[in-house]
């Protein structure tokens, strides 16, 4: 028969068990959930590539035109613009997302094809070099002496596109 010292060593041996057991629930259920933001997240990066992809082919004549440096008019500069911004934005975007998830590694692979996108594309690269440029204007006057997220993704690119034009000197 089990003396009362027994039973209370039991039912703590069962309870810290318990305890364990719920512990690595919850580290499951974060796994899990992890998995599942970053599965949303690459299936939103999917469909922000079709979508950029999409407004790039219906408008192909602008794009070839505005990366080849010939004069756009007024319409076909909005258009071409527009074309650039969404198309960065949507890979900064992705970009964040991922190192705001650990994925670090990842979010490298991509900035660097996002270099190679800006020198590839040169007109897309003069839009990006202008917006930051301005960005920074505006960045020194309103929040003077604070990093911005996104400098030190810039200088990455920045110092990636340098890199590449001296490849191809």
């Amino acid at each position: 028969m089990l003396k009362i010292g027994n039973w209370k060593n039991l039912a703590e041996f069962v309870g810290v068990m318990a305890i364990v057991a719920s512990l690595l629930f919850v580290g499951l259920q974060m796994r899990q959930a992890q998995n599942i933001a970053m599965s949303d997240g690459a299936l939103a990066n999917a469909a922000n590539n079709i979508e950029k992809n999409t407004a790039i082919r219906e408008n192909s004549e602008v794009w070839i035109k505005g990366n080849s440096g010939k004069e756009l008019t007024e319409n076909e500069a909005l258009v071409f613009q527009t074309l650039v911004r969404s198309a960065l934005v949507a890979d900064f975007m992705e970009i964040t997302r991922l190192r705001r998830v650990g994925a670090e590694d990842i979010a490298v692979s991509l900035t660097a094809d996002f270099s190679a996108f800006l020198f590839e594309h040169p007109g897309a690269r003069r839009i990006w070099i202008e917006d930051r440029q301005s960005t920074d204007k505006y960045r020194s006057l309103l929040v003077a002496g604070t990093r911005i997220s996104d400098d030190v993704f810039a200088e990455t690119v920045i110092l990636q596109l340098e890199q590449l034009d001296r490849m191809n000197e």
